[in-house]
C-alpha cells in the first residue's frame, strides 16, 4: 500500500511541473507591435513559448511572439483619470441631490441643479486625484522585438513575480 501511494504521488508531482508557462493570472498587459502600435490588451490567459494568450471581454486572443514589439503591464494612466472622474462625479452628484433645498434662504437650488453642479465639481476633483495617482503607478515595460530569447526572459520574470 505504501508503494502505491508513493507511485501515485510521484505521478502527480511530475505532472504538476510539466506545465509550460504562466496560466490564469489576473495580470493586465498592453501589447504593442514592432512599430510601437498597440495591437491588443487584456488579462493574461497563458504565456506559451511561441505566443501570448490574452482574454478581453470574455474573448480569448492569441498573439505570436514574432509580432510582439513590447509589452507593458497595468492599465494606462488615462484609466486612473477616468475612474477618478467617474467616482468623483457620481459621489458628488448624490451629495448635490441630497443637499438640495429649493426653499433655502441663501443658497437655493433644486435636485437637478445640485446633481449637475456636484457631478461637474466632483468629476473635476476626481480626475485631478486620478492624475495624481499616476505618479505612484508601477508600470513596467518590456522590449521583446520578436526575439524568443527576450520573450523567454519576460516569461521567466512573469512566472517569478
Amino acid at each position: 500500500m505504501k508503494n502505491l501511494i508513493f507511485v501515485i504521488t510521484l505521478v502527480l508531482i511530475s505532472n504538476a511541473y510539466a506545465q509550460n508557462g504562466l496560466e490564469n493570472t489576473n495580470v493586465f498587459l498592453r501589447v504593442y507591435d514592432l512599430e510601437g502600435k498597440k495591437i491588443s490588451k487584456g488579462k493574461v490567459l497563458s504565456i506559451l513559448d511561441t505566443s501570448l494568450q490574452l482574454v478581453r471581454n470574455g474573448q480569448p486572443m492569441e498573439i505570436p511572439v514574432r509580432s510582439i514589439g513590447s509589452v507593458k503591464t497595468k492599465h494606462s494612466g488615462g484609466n486612473n483619470v477616468l475612474i477618478g472622474a467617474v467616482v468623483g462625479a457620481g459621489t458628488m452628484a448624490v451629495v448635490g441631490v441630497a443637499t438640495a433645498d429649493p426653499d433655502a434662504w441663501i443658497l437655493a437650488y433644486n435636485a437637478g441643479e445640485g446633481a449637475a453642479a456636484g457631478a461637474l465639481l466632483g468629476g473635476t476633483f476626481g480626475a485631478m486625484v486620478g492624475g495624481i495617482t499616476i505618479l505612484f503607478k508601477n508600470t513596467n515595460s518590456y522590449e521583446i522585438n520578436g526575439d524568443t530569447a527576450k520573450w523567454k526572459a519576460f516569461t521567466e520574470m512573469m512566472v517569478n513575480n
